[in-house]
């Protein structure tokens, strides 16, 4: 028997090797050659070879015609193992497909909303009738998958839906990401949607921000997949609704596909099409790993926000740049008055706590040093295209990456030191002599600043910090 990995934590490049994996297992389990599976598959023999070692991309079409010769749905082939698979080889052709299962809800829905909403055949159709042909049809997992359908609570809803959940994610179309087919409003198409829930949205960032956030996680997921569906390439949906719900559904598209009512294609193609789609939606459950959808959702956003992390390279100099352009919108004052309490961290895919840095107080830190360096203000450096002003990186005194040491916030003014670029560069690569020196004026010069907004240290505990024993 051989077990496919299912929960461990992967990044995108990791995703593509894992996905070539899957591919190589069923290949050697019906022994078959690279050769002889890339001549039944059409495709060439190096481009194959490539994939199942994760050199080359492979888009969610690609995958699901891998799936169909191996006989298995998308998350079958993804998530279980060989012999589990061999159960789920076959469906019934006899039942009537989704395509009718849809074309009733176009064709009935309006004059369903002029009579009684409770005990409505219409309602038993979106809850119960398409959830046992989606089952059917695409070889869902009742195990991993929930799915739940709405025509409304208590009235007609303006926009009736059918959604496909992973379990590990979500069961409520209110948080996380899920599949969605959603009805225009004039019932004159079908979207199929990976959509999000608004929840978390309007609840970090209010409605107004809300909107913008939950639209800028959607551009970010769509840049960091691998598989994209090729048939689904649809970025905008319009129900012509005029609640909320419909616009939040707008907002939160991801990737789709509009089935227009005069020309709904076959089961086949709309059951391919799913499968597509559940592919991007397996590698959305990699990218969160072992996360909640807040926690996911708060890392994802990060340089959204104006955060970044200490230890990332490509971070930290996105971090340097924006400091430079958020100099424009911080004001004047100094608020390190006083303590503040521990922030919250993020999580990275790993589930390890990160603590972010806030490029805006970074900027109050950079304009109060009156671009002079900390360590020597003598130090010459180039001029900044952005501020004009003599250009210098922000450096945390105490490491962000020890936050989880000190109940109060490290992340404060205070505590951050306007270096020119080599003095930067030297205190976190130079040698252990040079780190000290400048280890000590710094320290000795910010230490009552410390003390006042509560961080507490001494130089040898600091000195460590660097690795420097003293």
């Amino acid at each position: 028997m051989i077990t496919i990995l299912t929960r461990e934590v992967i990044d995108m490049s990791g995703f593509k090797e894992y996905v070539g994996s899957v591919i190589r297992l069923y290949r050697e389990s019906k022994g078959l050659t690279l050769r002889e599976l890339a001549d039944d598959l059409d495709v060439p023999f190096t481009s194959l070879s490539k994939m199942e070692s994760g050199d080359q991309r492979i888009d969610s079409e690609f995958l699901v015609k891998v799936a169909d010769y191996f006989g298995v749905s998308i998350d079958t082939m993804l998530s279980r193992s060989l012999d589990e698979a061999d159960e789920d080889m076959h469906q019934s052709e006899n039942k009537p497909g989704i395509r009718e299962a849809l074309r009733y809800i176009l064709d009935n829905y309006h004059g369903a909303r002029s009579e009684l909403f409770k005990n409505h055949e219409m309602g038993n159709h979106v809850r119960n009738v398409i959830k046992k042909v989606l089952i059917d049809e695409a070889n869902l997992d009742e195990n991993r998958f929930f799915i739940a359908g709405s025509v409304g609570q208590g009235q007609w809803a303006e926009i009736p839906w059918i959604s496909i959940f992973i379990k590990d994610i979500t069961t409520t179309a209110t948080k996380g990401y899920y599949i969605v087919y959603l009805f225009k409003a004039d019932m004159s198409g079908v979207y199929i949607s990976l959509n999000q829930g608004w929840t978390y949205f309007k609840n970090k960032y209010g409605t107004k921000i809300g909107r913008e956030k939950i639209q800028s996680t959607a551009e970010l997921i769509r840049k960091k997949m691998n598989t994209v569906p090729v048939n689904m390439s649809a970025t905008e949906i319009s129900l012509g609704g005029r609640g909320e719900l419909a616009q939040g559904y707008e907002r939160g598209h991801i990737y789709g596909r509009l089935y227009d009512a005069n020309n709904l294609p076959s089961s086949k193609e709309i059951i391919n099409n799913l499968k597509e789609l559940l592919a991007s939606y397996k590698e959305v459950e990699y990218m969160m790993g072992k996360r909640s959808v807040d926690q996911f959702n708060d890392y994802f956003l990060l340089s959204d926000d104006g955060h970044y992390l200490e230890e990332e390279q490509e971070q930290e100099e996105n971090f340097q740049d924006n400091v430079q352009t958020a100099l424009n919108s911080t004001d004047e004052e100094d608020a390190d008055e006083a303590p503040l309490s521990k922030p919250a961290p993020v999580f990275d895919k790993a589930g390890k706590e990160r603590w972010p840095r806030d490029a805006q107080v970074a900027a109050r830190a950079l304009r109060l040093s009156n671009y002079k360096c900390a360590y020597d203000e003598s130090h010459i450096s180039f001029t900044s295209k952005v501020t004009g002003e003599r250009y210098l990186e922000i450096h945390h005194l105490v490491p962000m990456k020890y936050q989880g040491e000190f109940n109060v916030s490290l992340d404060r003014t205070a505590q951050l030191l306007a270096l020119c670029p080599t003095c930067h560069r030297q205190i976190h690569h130079g040698t252990d002599k040079e780190k000290e020196t400048m280890l000590r004026k710094l320290f000795y010069d910010r230490r009552e600043k410390l003390e006042k907004i509560g961080i507490e240290i001494g130089f040898k505990e600091l000195s460590k910090m660097y690795g420097i024993e003293v």
